[in-house]
């Protein structure tokens, strides 16, 4: 579940977020202090990322 999508998401650890987009860290952290990436936290503590919110902003920056 996104909570900011308001829907059932599909959400991967913050650490793979890398692997999935081809960013750096830096590129990352500043997607995610932009608001665009929505990012929740699992149970045992693992920072997650909305991959919806991911794929859009991936897709917003092709379209640039």
């Amino acid at each position: 579940w996104c909570p900011l999508c308001a829907t059932d998401a599909e959400m991967i650890a913050l650490e793979n977020a890398g692997v999935v987009s081809n960013l750096d860290r830096p590129a990352l952290e500043e997607w995610l202090n932009s608001g665009e990436l929505h990012r929740s936290q699992a149970a045992d503590g693992t920072a997650l990322i909305c991959l919806n919110s991911l794929v859009a902003r991936m897709q917003n920056t092709k379209n640039r």
